[in-house]
């Protein structure tokens, strides 16, 4: 027998009931924000790393049917060598004598020009005679000397006498300091007489026969200090000259410097240190750079000391250089390797069957090469046929022209 509920039961359970559907209706909105938030923060790094890794790199499936029929060829990029590697930049300039390679003949006495003995670009050895002086200051300086080394012979002599009559007793210490004293000074005085001789340009045969004869002589030869070639001068004869003026100028042999005319965009890519290949012959180095512009053609002087001239070289020499300019860790690559899209530039490197699109920079190397900065090692396969094929591919056109 089943008893029936009472009133109040009845009414207990229906406030259970009430009170439960109150907390669902509660919880429910809970757990399906929280289970919403978790989707979209999982979908939200999902997306962002799909995100960068297309920025970092897009590649371009193309299988090994599809790359041969497209023709695509690859190259590796090359690192620079010691010298910048293949390519250059065609320069053009002239040769001109070093500036510690140029040798100044002078005279510091004054005179009359009697001869000349040789001519402009004329090759002269060390101690050929260049140009003959008449100079009465020179014989005035020859006779001084003649006076001071006579007057430092006798006062040697009267030290010497002095030197055995004080070992004698018979001379007082004071007297023989005098006599030392004035013994040196002679000696000074003549000595610094024959220095300015040699340096007018007397021979120590010259001056040894000027003691020995007193055959004093207005002449005066001036000879080449040092071999090369005879850029100036200047002279006739009966010309007079004053005593210090350059008489001539001397290129030494072998000392050549190219002074080359850069654009101020391939100067800034230039090092002091770099490769100049001179075309048909010699090979130099650049030396220094000119931190302004040249206000006739709005260039940058470029200088290189010549290393090696093979014997081709002359003075004020038009010539075509190549300077192996290289930007701070390029690689160099055939110019057909770039492509652009938009004002970005980019190259194709394989990665398994696919390609990337690198981007890249880019500085010209020559006529069909360029130096390519990025991130892109040295031994890089990149595309330099087939290109087309691979960005139309990457564009979404077809992997190839004929698909």
């Amino acid at each position: 027998m089943i008893s029936k509920p009472t009133p109040l039961a009845a009414a207990r359970c229906g406030q259970l009931l009430l009170l439960a559907g109150a907390l669902a209706a509660v919880s429910w909105p809970a757990r399906a924000q929280s289970s919403a938030q978790t989707s979209a923060k999982t979908s939200a790094k999902t997306s962002a790393q799909a995100t960068a890794q297309s920025v970092a790199e897009e590649i371009i499936k193309l299988d090994a049917a599809q790359q041969r029929r497209a023709g695509v060829q690859t190259v590796a990029a090359a690192a620079p060598g010691p010298d910048g590697g293949a390519g250059g930049q065609q320069l053009s300039g002239t040769v001109v004598a070093a500036p510690e390679g140029t040798a100044v003949l002078s005279s510091i006495v004054g005179g009359v020009v009697q001869q000349v003995h040789v001519s402009p670009l004329q090759e002269v050895r060390a101690g050929t005679a260049v140009v003959t002086l008449f100079s009465q200051q020179l014989v005035e300086w020859q006779r001084d000397y003649l006076q001071l080394a006579t007057q430092a012979t006798l006062a040697q002599r009267k030290l010497t006498r002095d030197e055995a009559l004080f070992a004698d007793g018979v001379i007082a210490r004071s007297r023989l300091e005098e006599s030392r004293a004035a013994a040196t000074q002679a000696s000074v005085m003549a000595s610094e007489r024959r220095q300015a001789l040699r340096a007018a340009g007397m021979g120590q045969a010259q001056l040894a026969r000027l003691l020995e004869k007193q055959a004093m002589s207005p002449a005066l030869t001036l000879t080449a200090g040092a071999a090369g070639t005879l850029l100036e001068l200047p002279l006739a004869p009966g010309q007079r000259v004053e005593a210090g003026v350059p008489l001539a100028r001397i290129a030494k042999s072998g000392a050549l410097w190219l002074e080359l005319q850069a654009t101020p965009q391939l100067a800034a890519q230039l090092r002091v240190g770099d490769a100049v290949q001179v075309a048909g012959c010699g090979a130099a180095r650049v030396q220094a750079l000119s931190p302004q512009l040249s206000a006739g053609n709005q260039s940058v002087l470029v200088r290189a000391r010549v290393e090696r001239a093979d014997g081709c070289l002359k003075l004020n020499q038009y010539v075509q250089a190549t300077v192996a300019a290289k930007p701070a860790g390029g690689v160099l690559l055939p110019s057909s390797a770039l492509v652009r899209r938009g004002a970005a530039s980019y190259v194709f490197v394989q990665r398994g069957a696919g390609f990337a699109a690198v981007p890249v920079t880019t500085t010209p190397a020559g006529a069909d090469a360029m130096w390519v900065q990025g991130t892109l090692p040295a031994g890089s396969q990149v595309a330099v046929r087939g290109v087309a094929a691979i960005k139309g591919a990457w564009l979404g056109l077809g992997a190839e022209g004929g698909k």
